[in-house]
Order: C-alpha cells, then sequence, then structure tokens
C-alpha cells in the first residue's frame, strides 16, 4: 500500500486495562470492534454475512469473474453515486474540487484494474507442494470489479450537485463517527465519503482512513461510508480505494489476530495468507526487492506475500495494484445483497448520475467567521469559501455591522457597536445561477465593559441554579456527554458531574468540554482572584500506557477581548498530579466504580491570581476539561473576587475566619483574628444580594474576635446567605447554609 502514515496512536479496547499502543494505517478493524462492543447483534451479522459468503462461494468459479480481453471500454457492470463531505477549517484541508474528481478517477481505475500493467505485478516465487520451486504470475488474479463511481448530480431534495459538501468546523482534527452525522445524504442512496484533517476515533488518533463494513450497520446508517485524512484523498493514493474495498466487505488478508496466517483469515482463497503484528512500530512494509518475501508458509503451494493487493499493509512500486478474482466475487455478492439499491437504474436516475442528471449547477455560497464574537466596538473577519461552479459577484448583508454591505469576495473587519445578535447574508452569482445564504444570529456582540461592582461572585448552580441566566455558559467539542447538576457538592448541595464513559460509547474520549464565564470588570482591581474545586479519578491503563492511567487534563484561560481570543493561564495534568484522590495506584479506578468524592479532602483547589489575572474592563474566564477515559469529574465553587484590598483568599487566610458551625439550626460563630485594631463591619445578606442586616459595625481591638449570627435574631428561613466583611480597603464574603 503506497502510503506513509504515522503518528503514535493509543487505543482503548474493551476495557481500559487492555489499552495497548499501536501505529496504524487502517482503523477499520477497530471500528467494527466497537461497533460489536456497542451493539452485540452486530457480531451476529457479521458470522450471518460470512456463513452466506462461504455457502455462495462454494460454487465460485474463477472464470466467472474474468472479464474477456479488449473488452476494457465497455460500461461498468454497477455504478455507484458518491457524494464527498468536507470537514475544514479554511485549512488545507478544504481541498480543491479538481483533487476529489482525482480520487474518483483513481478509484474508477482501481476497481476497473487500470491503475497498472504488467511491469508492476512481479512474478512470485512459491513452493509447490512437492517441494519444487517455481515462480508464479499473480496478473492472472488480477481482476476488473467492473464497477464505476460517479459524483452525484441531485442532492436528496433534487437539487442540483456537483457532488461535494464543504462544512466549516473546527472539528477537522478530531474526525469521527459523531462528525460524521452532521453531514450525511441517505447512505441506501449514496456512497459517503468524509474528508478531514485528523481522524480521531476516542485516544486512536494519526490512521489514514476507516470505513464501515456492509453486514449489521454496527454504527448505523448515518455513519456508513468512509473517512479519510484529507492528505490521503486524491494524491494518487490507494488509501481510499483500501477502504472503499472494506466498505464493499473486504477484509485484510490478515484479518484473524490471533493467528493472521490462517488459510481464510479474510474470506478469500486466492489471496496468500500473511503474517502481521498490529502492535508493529512499522505496520507498512516495502519488500518489493524480495519476491520470496513469505510470513506464512502453512497454504499449499507455499506463495509468497501478495504485496500487490489492496487490501494488504504494503507500500513500494509492487504494492497496492491489484484486486484479485475471488475478492471481485465477494464484492460482487455484496452489491447484489446488502448495497444492491445505490446501482438500480432508479437510484442512479435520483441522484443524477445515469447521464440524464444536471451538467452545470449554480455556485454554493458559503462563509464563516474563526470568530463570531466580539465586544461592542470591535470588528469581525469574515472568510468566503463558497464552491461549485464559477462566481461572478459576492453580495454580503452585515445586520448591526458597519459596513452594513460590501460586494466582493473578501469583505473588510465589519465593525458591532452594539450588543446583540445579528445575521449574516452571503448571495453569491455566476453564469449558471444565484444561491443565497443566511446565518441568523450569527454574530454575538457583548458589552465592551463589565458593569460588575466589586464583590465576590459565583457560578451557582448549588442553590437557585441560575448561573446561565447569570452568563455561565458550558460548551462542548462532543455534546453527547455533558456536565449535568449532582446532589454532592465541596461546600455545598450540588455541584456539576461529567459522568464518565467506559466502553467510550459517548465518544467522550479526547473531547474538550468546557466552563466559559461571563465578562468581569478588573480595571484597577490590585488582588482580584478566580477560583474553583474540582474531584475526580483517572482510571487503569496498561502500566506501558500513561504511567498506567489515564491523562485527564484541565486548562484556565483568560481573555481580555469578549472571547475571541484566549489566553493559557493554568495547566493541571497527569504532570502536576491532577488526581484527587491520592497518588499511584491509589490515583486509579477502574470504570466498574463510580466514584463520588465523600468529602473536602477528595476535592482540590486551582486559583488563579497575581500576575496572571488580567487587568481588563472585558475579562472572561474558561475552565476546559479533556476527558481521557477516567472516572467521573466534579466542578464546585468556581467563584471569583473583585477587589482592590487584600484578595478574599488571602484576607480569610490572613485573618483566619471561620463561621462555625455550618450549615447551623440555631446559630453560628464568626471567628476570626486581629492584627491591629480595626475599623470592621460585617453585614448580612440574602443570596440575591438584599442586606438583611447589620452583624457588627465599629472599631475592634487586635486579637481573636467572635461574632454570633442567631437563626431568630435575624428572622432567617432555611437557605443560603451571605456575610459580608469589610477591614479597611479589604473585603471578603463567605456563605452560610442556615437548616
Amino acid at each position: 500500500m503506497k502510503r506513509l502514515v504515522l503518528i503514535g496512536a493509543i487505543v482503548f479496547a474493551g476495557l481500559f486495562a487492555n489499552a495497548q499502543v499501536k501505529n496504524q494505517a487502517c482503523g477499520t478493524d477497530e471500528n467494527l470492534a466497537k461497533q460489536i462492543q456497542d451493539q452485540p447483534a452486530t457480531k451476529l451479522a457479521k458470522e450471518k454475512f460470512e456463513a452466506d459468503l462461504k455457502t455462495v462461494m462454494q460454487n465460485y468459479n474463477p472464470s466467472d469473474f474474468k472479464v474477456p480481453a479488449g473488452s476494457k471500454k465497455s460500461g461498468p457492470k454497477y455504478i455507484i453515486p458518491v457524494v464527498v463531505h468536507i470537514f475544514h477549517a479554511n485549512g488545507n484541508e478544504n481541498i480543491s474540487e479538481i483533487q476529489v474528481q482525482n480520487e474518483i478517477n483513481f478509484l474508477n481505475k482501481s476497481f476497473r484494474n487500470l491503475n497498472a500493467d504488467s511491469t508492476y505485478r512481479r512474478k512470485a516465487w512459491f513452493v509447490s507442494p512437492s517441494g519444487d520451486s517455481a515462480f508464479y504470475d499473480f496478473k492472472g488474479l488480477a481482476a476488473d470489479a467492473e464497477i464505476e463511481f460517479r459524483l452525484a448530480k441531485k442532492d436528496p431534495k433534487g437539487n442540483c450537485t456537483n457532488g461535494i459538501v464543504r462544512v466549516y468546523t473546527s472539528l477537522t482534527n478530531k474526525g469521527n463517527d459523531e462528525l460524521k452525522k452532521t453531514s450525511v445524504w441517505d447512505t441506501k442512496r449514496y456512497f459517503n465519503m468524509w474528508v478531514v484533517k485528523q481522524i480521531n476515533k476516542g485516544n486512536t488518533i494519526g490512521i489514514a482512513g476507516y470505513a464501515q463494513f456492509p453486514f449489521g450497520f454496527g454504527g448505523g446508517a448515518s455513519t456508513d461510508g468512509v473517512m479519510l485524512m484529507s492528505t490521503y484523498f486524491g494524491t494518487n493514493d490507494a488509501t481510499a480505494t483500501h477502504e472503499a474495498g472494506h466498505w464493499l466487505g473486504l477484509y485484510h488478508p490478515f484479518q484473524i489476530a490471533t493467528d493472521s496466517c490462517g488459510l481464510d483469515g479474510d474470506g478469500v482463497m486466492d489471496t496468500p495468507p500473511t503474517y502481521f503484528n498490529p502492535t508493529s512500530t512499522e505496520p507498512l512494509r516495502n519488500k518489493c526487492a524480495d519476491k520470496k518475501y513469505n510470513t506464512c508458509s502453512n497454504d499449499k503451494p507455499d506463495f509468497p506475500d501478495m504485496q500487490e493487493n489492496y487490501m494488504d499493509y504494503f507500500e513500494g512500486t509492487c504494492a497496492s495494484n491489484m484486486f484479485t478474482l475471488e475478492q471481485k466475487a465477494r464484492i460482487h455478492y455484496v452489491l447484489d445483497n446488502i448495497r444492491v439499491t445505490l446501482w438500480q437504474a432508479e437510484n442512479l436516475a435520483f441522484t443524477g448520475v445515469d447521464g440524464t442528471g444536471p451538467t452545470t449547477c449554480p455556485p454554493i455560497a458559503a462563509f464563516n467567521s474563526q470568530s463570531p464574537l466580539a465586544c461592542a466596538g470591535n470588528k469581525v473577519q469574515f472568510l468566503d469559501y463558497s464552491y461549485g461552479a464559477t462566481i461572478t459577484t459576492y453580495e454580503w448583508t452585515f445586520d448591526g455591522g458597519t459596513p452594513s454591505t460590501f460586494t466582493g469576495k473578501t469583505p473588510p473587519l465589519i465593525q458591532y457597536d452594539n450588543p446583540g445578535l445579528y445575521d449574516v447574508t452571503l448571495k453569491v452569482t455566476g453564469p449558471t445561477g444565484t444561491n443565497t445564504i443566511t446565518f441568523n444570529k450569527y454574530v454575538k456582540v457583548l458589552p465592551a465593559t463589565s458593569d460588575m461592582a466589586q464583590g465576590y461572585y459565583t457560578a451557582d448552580w448549588w442553590y437557585q441554579n441560575n448561573y446561565e441566566q447569570k452568563g455561565w455558559t458550558f460548551a462542548y467539542e462532543n455534546d453527547a456527554n455533558k456536565f449535568e447538576r449532582f446532589g454532592i457538592s465541596y461546600n455545598q448541595n450540588a455541584s456539576m458531574r461529567y459522568s464518565q464513559d467506559p466502553f467510550n460509547q459517548l465518544n467522550s474520549i479526547g473531547s474538550i468540554s468546557s466552563l466559559i464565564s461571563p465578562t468581569f470588570n478588573f480595571a484597577g482591581i490590585t488582588n482580584g482572584y478566580f477560583s474553583f474545586n474540582y474531584a475526580m479519578a483517572q482510571a487503569t491503563l496498561s502500566a506501558t500506557v500513561g504511567g498506567g492511567r489515564t491523562q485527564e487534563e484541565i486548562k484556565v484561560y483568560t481573555s481580555v477581548d469578549c472571547g475571541k481570543t484566549w489566553i493559557l493561564r493554568e495547566t493541571v495534568s497527569d504532570a502536576t498530579n491532577i488526581s484527587t484522590i491520592g497518588t499511584g495506584n491509589s490515583a486509579v479506578l477502574a470504570s466498574t466504580i463510580d466514584f463520588v468524592p465523600a468529602d473536602q479532602s477528595k476535592w482540590k483547589t486551582v486559583t488563579i491570581s497575581g500576575a496572571k489575572m488580567p487587568n481588563s474592563a472585558s475579562a472572561r474566564f474558561r475552565i476546559d476539561f479533556k476527558y481521557a477515559g477516567g472516572n467521573n469529574f466534579y466542578l464546585d465553587n468556581v467563584h471569583l473576587g473583585l477587589t482592590t484590598g487584600l484578595s478574599q483568599i488571602a484576607l480569610a487566610d490572613a485573618i483566619q475566619f471561620k463561621a462555625q458551625p455550618n450549615p447551623f439550626n440555631v446559630s453560628t460563630s464568626l471567628t476570626y483574628n486581629l492584627v491591629n485594631s480595626e475599623m470592621v463591619e460585617v453585614k448580612l445578606f440574602d443570596i440575591m444580594g438584599k442586606e438583611i442586616g447589620t452583624v457588627f459595625s465599629g472599631i475592634q481591638n487586635a486579637g481573636a474576635q467572635n461574632l454570633l449570627v442567631e437563626k431568630n435574631a435575624f428572622n432567617l428561613k432555611a437557605g443560603i446567605y451571605l456575610v459580608n466583611l469589610k477591614m479597611g480597603n479589604s473585603s471578603l464574603t463567605h456563605k452560610i447554609i442556615v437548616e
């Protein structure tokens, strides 16, 4: 196979304890294993598929699948409509229409046996059953599969198309089945191909492509097709051919993992068995110079490895240039019995590939902004990526922006002066027609500065649960698994929990989930801080992977431009002992255990202060949590202080402030120590900030202080209240709970 891959990959297969490091070119086997794991019925469907094929192949006659010489120009037996979905972030992964067509051309040459002449087909050295040595020419086994792939001319709604869909998304770096579902056409009518910058199925990274087998649809119809990295698409590379072979029911010749020299490991008898170690650090082999290269000797006669076969892992001039006659028979069985609707005349007309579809289409309007979020008075850049037919005119409309309209491909920076949500429209026109797209409420403009006064602020999901109304937002790369309110807390009655995902059923592994704050005014604040508590348990891995534990990560960022750009301020990872339940073996839990932090000793605190704090009137904070397959993760007590004196944390530490007991039913004592005589004011507020009363106001002498807050004296009901203590220019706010 003429392709070079790879980056190291970590595969979490089965229980995490069985994870292992791999280098991979193809992720199809791992994809199948996960489908069987998620839907055990897939295994039964696979077994039935193989049993049915075995029965059919009892009557196999190679002559039935040979195409007579000189008939190459005859029409294909099967025509397959294709749609290519390109996920991109305006980078090189947004491949051209020419590159897409190059891939279709290469696929057609591959399946019609036109990609190589006889000079590429070496004669293979083999040992006959009698022990004699001889040469055998694999050329006689090379098959014309009689398949032609054609880009669709009509989309599922009957509209004109060039068979290409372009989708802007930062998730082009994390291609997986969940991304497929965001852009898919009816998989019984179209062969769906998805192109991304990088494939990341959980923690499996660096694979060039993967496919879904035709049986069982273990991944669901919405994921049926092949996904490929853009660097292996349309570059005269056999990766797409290999994956299309899987999609049509072909296995690797080394398919049986425990005995890859099995004679029928791939269910095909005219592909000599080969041995391949999937844990090898060099999965691709170039052995063209060795005509006798032979990894399995149990076949009789003992043929060397068929390096020419598209479905094996070889590279070099002799590699990846043929399917065999029996592989062709297997492909035809799949097309005649499973993927039968694709090539029927009715579907060829429906998809426009029968020659009656439109030959030209209007252009497709498409655009994006990498940062459609701005502070009032700031500017936003918009980028066009319209595609399809020739475009002669671009007309932009920017609701609420300045300028409000623009004619041309690349608009200037658009300024937004007023907070709000605004629409953006692009109309493109060419010789073949006009197309318009509008993104409603696409641009979000926040106030340039915050009107938050000095004080104490929190993301409240523990009492009123109004954090979203206050502007706190959770954001997800993969929203199949989300933070949810949970009745265990660091110091109150609820936290937010990101649940473990055993077996990665929700594709959580590798995904980042974020909590983003509203805007706060830290201009002139000398001792502000941002702080939160978390609890988590890593999960067990093989000792050779991550030191025996999963590699979760927390990162804290700040922004001074309403979230348009972010600056990394703090990282908590395995290197800094991210676990909150100890170190070594005690820091990990099997996925069969449901970790719950029993007390405050199972929590840790992260605080951003000092030089890491932005001195800005439009400061925002973001907490990123990257899940890596561990146990439950808890987030709580997210709060910040805006003060020009000592920070609340520093002040509480300095005076040793405590409220005991807390919660209380009758009364609680507020205790603290004064180094010097101070003017002190202590007031009580409800959770809405309404003042209830003054606990103390006046000068206190140096030394230990004790103030009593009585439930009946302040007519307190059950709930949460705030005690605010001021000393000179410094203050702190502390929560107390009345039962």
